[in-house]
């Protein structure tokens, strides 16, 4: 899946909405691989999170 550039600058109030319409896609799509290999929203959804906030923890480059 390809995922597009930003067509707003950074500082742009409409550029977070646009990162969410961006991203929503491939999220959904990998809630629905996964769950289709049988693993529960339930479960997934706290993995992400936990995903998430290493992903945060990590030092920027």
């Amino acid at each position: 899946m390809q995922i597009s550039a930003p067509n707003h600058v950074i500082g742009d109030m409409n550029r977070a909405l646009e990162c969410e319409e961006v991203v929503r896609p491939v999220v959904v799509s990998l809630l629905d691989e996964a769950s289709g290999a049988g693993w529960t929203a339930e479960e997934l959804l706290p993995a992400i999170e936990e995903v998430v906030k290493d992903v945060r923890a990590r030092p920027q480059s």
